[in-house]
């Protein structure tokens, strides 16, 4: 096994991580967060339990930390836009929720890119490899996810959806960095269609009418 490679240990600690995290969204955003974010959690778990397995080699760190902290750097500028077009309350609403709290809806949003930046910087400066799962899932929901269920919102409410503009470079920016983390392009697409078609259903059958 390569030092740069996930082990056993990773995937232990990596699953019951991410174990937490759909324990953490489901508790915190209810229904909404359920439809969205927990299955993003399932999508992450598959692409590490993949890596692991095929014993994928992570890239070196350097190579990666512009297109990862740009893409993350762009995440603040699509919660601007979700901010100030009152996404915190249009999308709950979307499964018959009540609109977060401005608390709510900030802590989140900050919490969650401090463990992106974290915990890409212990993967690969202290390397702990487990680490890995928050970034994945940062590119696959939040990169990938955004694109996808922006635009699926758009035309499931025929108009504009907060976040809809910033998150259509996510189309471009989540597979690239997606295929970085795994190291090619193919694998890296095969789990967009596939996370795109589980995330969509999940959606088709949690929101209301109307």
């Amino acid at each position: 096994m390569s030092d740069a490679t996930l082990s056993r240990r990773d995937l232990t600690l990596g699953s019951i991580i991410a174990v937490v995290m759909a324990i953490v969204f489901a508790s915190i955003g209810a229904l909404p967060l359920v439809a969205t974010f927990i299955p993003g959690v399932v999508a992450t778990w598959c692409v590490f339990l993949w890596m692991q397995q095929r014993q994928i080699a992570l890239p070196e760190g350097p190579a990666l930390y512009p297109l990862y902290f740009g893409v993350l750097a762009w995440q603040f500028i699509h919660f601007s836009e979700e901010f100030m077009t009152g996404f915190r309350v249009r999308f709950p609403a979307l499964f018959g929720a009540g609109p977060f709290s401005i608390d709510l809806f900030l802590g989140i949003n900050m919490f969650s890119y401090a463990a992106f930046t974290m915990a890409f910087i212990l993967v690969f400066v202290a390397r702990l490899r487990f680490l890995l799962v928050p970034a994945l899932f940062f590119a696959i929901y939040g990169a990938l996810g955004n694109a996808v269920s922006h635009t699926y919102w758009v035309i499931w409410t025929r108009g504009y959806f907060p976040g809809f503009f910033t998150a259509q470079l996510y189309w471009i920016l989540g597979p690239w960095l997606l295929a970085r983390l795994t190291g090619s392009w193919r694998p890296a697409l095969v789990a967009t269609g596939g996370f795109a078609v589980l995330l969509l259903t999940i959606l088709s059958l949690t929101m209301k009418a109307g």
